[in-house]
């Protein structure tokens, strides 16, 4: 299973994005990649058999829908519990954290609650709420979007409270949460503040005026001509006084800004009157970019909200998602991109503290520093898998049976223990003659074989080869010898 898993790592390292057919990892050069150390660590149709009939549950242990304790993502319930576990005890979160939307894709008709959203990269599949640490982009919780199959609070505020909870952030007051439209409300600023005593920052709509409520924002959309009716930099903030069940006063504060458009912020963190801070943005006719006024609340939720849209362009690049229309692997596979982000993250947060190896220095370059990591994860977590498998002289069954391809990277299990070393040339061709009474001989020349072709040409096809092109085939078999 670890060695399945390396090669889908250094599959997502190789191709990335592109996802070509994983024979080419096998197949010789100048068609394929032939590498030598995977080559060697399990065989082609072993990744095919493992990628074919992979389970991370007992499906007979599945209750019906409907059933009390039903679970839609029950095939994959186990394996995303435990790597979760894995990454909270591996990065702790600081100060600021984000809510935000992340994309699994997929286009299969085997579930029901495949999402279509326009404005993502990924348009279709499955629709995955993800808490992340503003800072190093790393997933600390995440919650499956099902439909109408999940019995839990399914609103903005009940996904950010289960999200909060699931990250264990509960325990430590004073952060700071970043959220988009979908979360972001008078309700979720009251309840994140008096529950676990978190501020928010956050963009929010702006509801017709039909339709207001008693936890509405202050100020409404101002019409295209009233819009086009002040410049850019123009900004607006009103503050609302509130007081807590245990009787603390704190206050929100909703600011409307005029950028190309007009957005609305909602926050309770630094609350107060906005000046002196200024952005620059391109304006059409101009080479260079302008300096129009800010509010406080647009400079922090700039700063720390794409800790999301982060995490996901880092694992497109080296994704290690498979074509296959099952669901539980696409899902699998995501959360592994973000376990390999984790892994990123930690070796790099490490070498700048001085701490681990110095060869680690080379995977913070922008240079390939991702991709080298990425390879060499993949590579240890092989030889790792080997060495578990590989106890006595009978190697496991899916390592190759034959003699070892020679490699040099003095990196895998084989080089490393002295299996191979050099490097691969080209074998001598060997000549195969197959009689007519199954008998095989290898040979470059006339064998000297003799044996009882039966009915039908009793002359030596080899020796008809070697005869002058100008015989006729009556003179070139009269000149053969007879088996």
């Amino acid at each position: 299973m670890l060695c399945w898993i390396a090669c889908l790592i250094l599959q997502g390292a190789h191709f990335g994005a592109d996802k070509r057919s994983a024979g080419k990892l096998w197949r010789d050069q100048p068609y394929g990649l032939s590498l030598p150390y995977l080559q060697n660590a399990m065989t082609r149709n072993s990744y095919v058999f493992m990628r074919q009939y992979i389970h991370f549950a007992d499906n007979s242990k599945r209750l019906p829908k409907g059933q009390p304790g039903y679970k839609a993502l029950f095939k994959v319930d186990f394996a995303l519990d435990e790597m979760m576990k894995g990454m909270r005890k591996a990065w702790t979160a600081g100060k600021h954290v984000t809510i935000d939307e992340s994309m699994i894709r997929y286009m299969g008709r085997a579930i029901s609650y495949v999402q279509y959203m326009p404005a993502k990269p990924i348009k279709h599949g499955i629709k995955v709420f993800a808490l992340c640490c503003a800072m190093s982009a790393v997933i600390l919780a995440f919650k499956v979007y099902v439909g109408k199959e999940d019995d839990s609070d399914g609103t903005a505020v009940g996904v950010c409270d289960q999200l909060v909870n699931d990250a264990g952030l509960t325990s430590t007051r004073g952060r700071v949460l970043y959220t988009d439209n979908y979360y972001t409300s008078v309700k979720l600023a009251k309840h994140m503040y008096e529950n676990y005593g978190w501020t928010i920052v956050g963009t929010i709509s702006a509801t017709d005026k039909k339709s207001r409520e008693d936890e509405d924002i202050p100020f409404l959309k101002l019409s295209n001509g009233a819009r086009l009716g002040v410049e850019r930099g123009w900004f607006r903030e009103a503050v609302i006084r509130l007081k807590s069940c245990t009787g603390k006063i704190y206050y929100i504060q909703c600011t409307t800004w005029r950028d190309k458009k007009q957005v609305f912020f909602l926050h309770n963190c630094e609350v107060g009157c906005s000046t002196g801070i200024t952005v620059k943005r391109h304006v059409k006719g101009k080479r260079q970019r302008l300096e129009i006024d800010g509010p406080i609340a647009q400079k922090r939720y700039i700063k720390y909200f794409n800790a999301v849209d982060r995490n996901d362009r880092d694992s497109a690049d080296y994704s290690t998602s498979i074509r296959t229309n099952r669901y539980y692997i696409r899902i699998f596979c995501w959360i592994l991109d973000r376990v390999l982000h984790v892994c990123y993250a930690v070796v790099l947060y490490c070498n700048k503290l001085g701490i681990g190896k110095v060869n680690w220095k080379k995977y913070g370059s922008a240079n390939g520093g991702r991709h080298d990591f990425q390879i060499d994860l993949g590579i240890a977590l092989l030889n790792h898998g080997i060495g578990m498998d590989w106890v006595d002289e009978q190697r496991p069954d899916y390592m190759r049976q034959g003699e070892f391809i020679p490699c040099k990277c003095k990196k895998c299990y084989f080089c490393i223990n002295g299996y191979t070393s050099r490097i691969a040339h080209a074998g001598k061709k060997r000549v195969f003659v197959q009689y007519k009474c199954s008998k095989r001989a290898v040979t470059k020349k006339c064998t000297d074989v003799r044996v009882n072709l039966g009915k039908g040409s009793n002359y030596c096809k080899m020796c008809y080869r070697q005869q002058d092109d100008e015989l006729t085939p009556p003179q070139k078999r009269k000149l053969c010898k007879n088996s």
